[in-house]
């Protein structure tokens, strides 16, 4: 089953009615203001294309109420822990922090104190500690449930910000090597409460995913929620990718999330305005809403790739056509001059062996109306076809974590490119075995050390890309993050981010 054929990730759209019901199950963070308030999923890019302050300048309150400052953004950021925990001890009438306590020690005492209000055993804490420096599978918030079952109570679960203070980044990067390198950026997060915004959903949080944070600062608004519905969210993972070392975004489009309101393009492309082109943007066509039962029209009904006519015109006018028209061509990342498209295989679109003349008929229309031919690279699954070597301009598997290849990157050589794919990053209990405990048998990875290897073996690729940035639900964001926790230690926000600059970059 392929990653959006199940329920790895939801559109758009289908996001608001989940977002109720998830918020009436209690443990997702505080419920949204008004539409069009400040700061809320409706407030959108106010000010205007190009209009909007500085992150750095801004200020806001975080989780809890807290008012939250930030410094003026730099290349080279200093993120500090906040003081370690030293009690007292003390049961907490309310949610268990799970980001409280740096040290494995003081993290399992702080734990072990809300739950209990008494001291911890020795041997509960070594045991504890040891398995959070040592074990990749076990995570903080494994630990909390565990002592929670422990002592026989159900706890509702909470997560502070372990850093003292939170760091815009500024863009600069001085590119060194030829090697393009890209990531797909998801835009499902309906923060507060909804899909990919769940806190107990996802085992490392952003920022603004269930309060208003500064860093999504932009136009009036100072502060706001990680939603692509305000371009906030966009200006920021397009400072943060600049700052990163990468070229390009593929922007992962359902078709139904192209419309809306506010609206999401106009959201990025007010963000690009102000970010310039240092990163650009590229279509991730995924086929997953065609045929579903909450889609719209024209999604409603499938196309079928026998008729190939047919099925190049739905798809080019839903998807491919509204996407090109309406981001400005200044910012579209295009390899050797040609528009890059990446046609993801969702398992709605059949038959496989027909898809071809599809893809090539795609191809055609795009041409005949934007003047250049793009560049397509097609999901393994679509090359069943026998002829789909000579009308795809390159070939990706989207899980390399799975499908018995051993975790291996997709690699594929075609007409003389070299395109490199891979996944770096895994963590899927919360969102498919919400509220279960991590064992040894769940594919979980949390360290950089899959992208260090994948970057590096991917030097000597054209293009590079990781997928994903910021699914934050499916555990495969390497985007800024304030809790990751590897090791025994946190791990700044930057810790993924730092291994492609230092790849990326040579300032």
């Amino acid at each position: 089953m392929t990653r959006r054929a199940n329920a790895l990730a939801w559109p758009a759209f289908a996001v608001l009615a989940l977002g109720v019901l998830l918020a009436a199950c209690g443990g997702y963070g505080s419920a949204a203001p008004p539409d069009g308030a400040p700061g809320g999923p409706g407030a959108g890019g106010a000010g205007g294309s190009g209009a909007g302050v500085d992150a750095g300048a801004s200020a806001g309150a975080g989780a809890g109420g807290t008012v939250v400052t930030l410094p003026d953004p730099t290349a080279t950021p200093d993120f500090q822990p906040r003081a370690e925990f030293a009690g007292p001890c003390a049961r907490s009438a309310g949610a268990i922090d799970v980001d409280l306590g740096n040290s494995p020690e003081a993290f399992v005492r702080a734990a072990y104190c809300q739950i209990n209000g008494t001291e911890p055993p020795d041997a509960t804490v070594t045991q504890w500690a040891g398995q959070l420096r040592t074990v990749e599978y076990v995570r903080r918030v494994d630990v909390v449930r565990s002592l929670c079952k422990d002592a026989a109570r159900g706890c509702a679960l909470a997560y502070s910000d372990p850093w003292a203070a939170d760091i815009p980044l500024a863009p600069t990067c001085a590119r060194k090597g030829t090697r393009d390198l890209g990531a797909v950026l998801m835009f499902f997060s309906n923060c507060p409460g909804g899909v990919n915004c769940g806190m107990d959903w996802a085992n490392t949080h952003a920022h603004g995913m269930n309060a208003g944070h500064p860093l999504f600062a932009f136009g009036g608004a100072a502060t706001n929620y990680y939603n692509p519905r305000n371009a906030g969210f966009w200006y920021r993972e397009l400072q943060d990718a600049a700052w990163a070392g990468l070229q390009f975004f593929v922007i992962n489009t359902y078709g139904p999330d192209l419309g809306g309101s506010p609206d999401q393009l106009a959201m990025l492309s007010q963000a690009l305005t102000k970010a310039g082109p240092a990163v650009k943007v590229a279509l991730f066509d995924d086929p997953w809403a065609w045929g579903q039962a909450s889609s719209p029209a024209p999604f409603t009904t499938r196309p079928n790739m026998s008729d190939t006519e047919a099925a190049a015109q739905a798809i080019y006018a839903a998807k491919w056509k509204p996407f090109y028209t309406r981001i400005d061509k200044q910012f579209w990342y295009t390899f050797q001059g040609r528009p890059f498209i990446y046609f993801y295989n969702a398992g709605t679109l059949n038959p496989l062996n027909v898809s071809a003349a599809v893809v090539a008929r795609l191809k055609a229309l795009f041409a005949a109306d934007f003047g250049v031919t793009p560049f397509v690279a097609v999901e393994t699954a679509y090359f069943q076809d026998p002829n789909m070597p000579n009308v795809a301009d390159s070939q990706f598997t989207w899980n390399t974590l799975g499908n018995g290849n051993g975790g291996q990157k997709s690699r594929s050589t075609l007409h003389g490119v070299t395109l490199d794919h891979f996944m770096v990053k895994w963590d899927t209990v919360g969102r498919d075995h919400a509220g279960a405990i991590a064992s040894s048998t769940d594919r979980i990875i949390k360290s950089t050390g899959v992208l260090t290897d994948r970057i590096a073996s991917s030097q000597d690729a054209s293009i590079a890309v990781i997928a994903t940035w910021n699914d934050l639900g499916e555990g495969t964001g390497i985007n800024r993050n304030y809790d990751y926790y590897i090791a025994g230690a946190w791990k700044p926000p930057t810790a993924f981010m730092s291994v492609t600059r230092a790849a990326q970059c040579s300032d």
